[in-house]
């Protein structure tokens, strides 16, 4: 076989393709991905989400043991859109897909706790078996959450699960109390699905 230029570039770009650092890697190395993300930024701050947050490691453990594949990265924010937003993308092949998409922060403490808030929101998809659809995400949220009013784009949700869950992550991070946080009114930046 000669190697014309057609057979080179096509080479090429078969191996290009195939390069596993075009793939989003993710939090765990188990056989179920579910996490997944391409911005190396992320992946750290999530596998530092899990050492030092007991509540991080049990949200990522109840995940990776569900039909919820989560889709991570960093964008958006802005003061007339929420620092982090979970879309509900696809349900296919027995597996749940959504995207989370995070502000990017300069704390990582705060960082990890937005994705803590965001990865909350996948375990109450993961626990709620008939949300299969954005019309199904949406009716849950009007059962198990509330309307974010500090969200100004778009109509959207947040439940106080994931409000706590986000608080909490940035407790066990710091080792603070609720009480030794800045203030007793401490907002994280605003998060919602």
């Amino acid at each position: 076989m000669t190697l014309t230029p057609a057979r080179i570039l096509l080479l090429i770009l078969f191996s290009i393709a195939t390069s596993p650092a075009l793939f989003a890697q993710t939090v765990d190395d188990g056989l179920h991905k579910h996490i997944r993300t391409t911005d190396q930024r992320l992946l750290r701050l999530l596998h530092e989400g899990e050492r030092g947050s007991a509540t991080f490691r049990r949200m990522v453990h109840r995940i990776r043991h569900s039909d919820v594949i989560v889709y991570l990265e960093c964008g958006g924010g802005g003061p007339r859109s929420a620092d982090g937003r979970l879309t509900f993308i696809s349900s296919a092949g027995g597996r749940r897909y959504v995207h989370i998409r995070v502000a990017r922060l300069a704390s990582a403490d705060v960082q990890i706790a937005l994705i803590g808030h965001e990865l909350r929101h996948a375990v109450e998809i993961a626990d709620a078996p008939a949300v299969v659809d954005g019309e199904s995400l949406a009716r849950e949220y009007e059962r198990i959450g509330f309307l974010n009013a500090r969200q100004l784009a778009n109509t959207s949700y947040d439940s106080d699960a994931a409000v706590e869950a986000g608080y909490q992550v940035l407790r066990d991070l710091t080792g603070r109390l609720a009480a030794q946080l800045p203030t007793p009114n401490l907002q994280l930046p605003t998060a919602a699905y």
